[in-house]
């Protein structure tokens, strides 16, 4: 393997004795200091000082906080590099430790390929891979569905497996859809008396809701309390959104209260998951409660979540409550993003529409004219109830300006809306006014034939 070039070595603010070096190397806690604070460069002076300044050599122990440092650091060619540096340069040869310390820094780094040259180069020095080599070296193989079969192989050949082991072998089948390779290993620890984390709980868990077999899921769910074993907001947060995708949203309320009882708070993916289920259920008014508690519990719930329940809202006729969640959603300062943007120019025009046709026209256009304040598109159906409203209502005046604002934002209007306006005036018998406004706003090179279908009726409707 390629070697990295060495850091630049630095210049201490002040002189340090040799015994001092020897301190800090024998201190774990100060070699810590350096290495968990990221001054890399500082740490691996320290490091080439040690030999010349105190005529012993540089112990194993010395490179491991700096290569799991590199590791945190998200910079694992430097872990690399420091790992051939301590063999060719210091001439430390290494034991497990370090190879394990390198194995986890690379896979969790994603450097797989880097990770097998790694395994296979302890094997060919003679260093016997530990059950924590096999955990590290499994956790690779099982990130790619294509190795799974490669990944229990593996297991199978070692002589003794611990938690991690089986929790990640059981973790990387359930994403994979390999549900009853997943079961048989879960049955086998519980043969072997190896007790399951609640990682590996929460893996199994998450494996069953993914598969529909949610029954199960609950089953193991209450198996952890009789094993001891406290679920985490993770765990809950699986079988919550499991619930609420079967379709079992109410199983999952109660569930949240459960949660609340032991002392576990949800976490936005809890709220969001329940708060979905029930929305997606038509149970509105139950996510609108839940998006209550979420927000006393000092939650802020985002536009997708308000848009969900906003058009709940709507669609069951409850035109003022979702108005009041879009005035409070605005007035949180809750912006959308790239994502929600669509949903959030739709529950806008949705919120305007049912309104209007709930006879609340003063608070529709109160709602129209924010969105033409603060950019959002106007669809063209908001604007044709809008200009009916009006019309109904005798203000033609306020129609006739909504349909120069519609044209304004690029939108012709339909015949329908003309039809609207220019009765509204010809109702009145405001002929002049009429003909005026059919002039100004209709004639160009874009209404053409719109207008002389409206001349038409226009002659019809005055001879009335």
């Amino acid at each position: 393997m390629s070697i990295v070039k060495r850091p630049k070595q630095i210049k201490w603010s002040h002189p340090i004795t040799p015994a001092q070096v020897q301190t800090l190397i024998r201190s774990e806690p100060d070699t810590h200091k350096l290495s968990s604070a990221n001054l890399f460069n500082p740490a691996e002076s320290l490091l080439s000082r040690i030999r010349p300044e105190t005529h012993q050599p540089v112990p194993e122990s010395a490179f491991l906080p700096l290569l799991r440092s590199y590791g945190r650091a998200h910079k694992p060619l430097d872990s690399l590099r420091l790992f051939e540096l301590m063999k060719t340069h210091y001439n430390v040869e290494p034991t497990h430790r370090s190879y394990n310390a390198l194995l986890a820094v690379l896979v969790a780094e994603n450097q797989l390929k880097l990770a097998r040259k790694v395994y296979n180069e302890m094997k060919e020095a003679g260093v016997s891979p530990t059950v924590a080599s096999y955990n590290v070296l499994i956790k690779a193989l099982c990130s790619n569905e294509k190795n799974l079969d490669t990944a229990i192989r593996v297991f199978r050949r070692m002589e003794s497996a611990d938690a991690c082991t089986y929790g990640t072998l059981i973790d990387g089948l359930c994403k994979n859809g390999r549900i009853e390779d997943a079961r048989k290993l879960f049955d086998e620890m519980g043969e072997r008396k190896i007790e399951a984390t609640v990682v590996t709980f929460t893996s199994f868990i998450s494996g069953l809701c993914k598969v529909k077999h949610l029954d199960e899921a609950l089953e193991v769910f209450d198996e952890m309390g009789k094993r001891g074993v406290r679920p985490n907001v993770v765990t809950y947060s699986c079988l919550l959104d499991g619930l609420c995708k079967g379709g079992r949203s109410m199983k999952a309320m109660g569930l949240l209260d459960r949660m609340v009882k032991d002392r576990c708070p949800p976490n936005m993916i809890s709220y969001s998951s329940l708060i979905n289920g029930l929305c997606r259920e038509g149970r509105v008014l139950e996510a609108s409660e839940v998006l209550d508690r979420m927000r006393l519990q000092g939650k802020k719930p985002d536009a997708g979540l308000y848009g969900k329940i906003i058009s709940g809202l709507c669609e069951l006729g409850k035109a003022n409550e979702a108005a009041n969640f879009l005035d409070e959603m605005v007035l949180s300062g809750i912006s959308p993003n790239r994502v929600t943007w669509s949903l959030h120019v739709r529950i806008h025009n949705m919120v305007v529409r049912r309104l209007c046709e709930k006879g609340e026209l003063n608070r529709g256009y109160r709602v129209y004219q924010s969105m033409r304040t603060r950019g959002i598109s106007i669809e063209p159906e908001s604007f044709d109830v809008l200009v009916g409203c009006y019309c109904m209502k005798k203000d033609v005046h306020k129609a006739a300006k909504i349909v120069e604002e519609m044209l304004v934002e690029g939108c012709v209007p339909d015949f329908d809306t003309w039809s609207n306006v220019l009765g509204g005036y010809l109702g009145r018998r405001k002929v002049k006014e009429a003909v005026e406004f059919m002039w100004d706003e209709l004639v160009g090179e874009h209404f053409g034939s719109q207008v002389l279908d409206m001349e038409s009726e226009l002659e019809t409707l005055s001879n009335v």
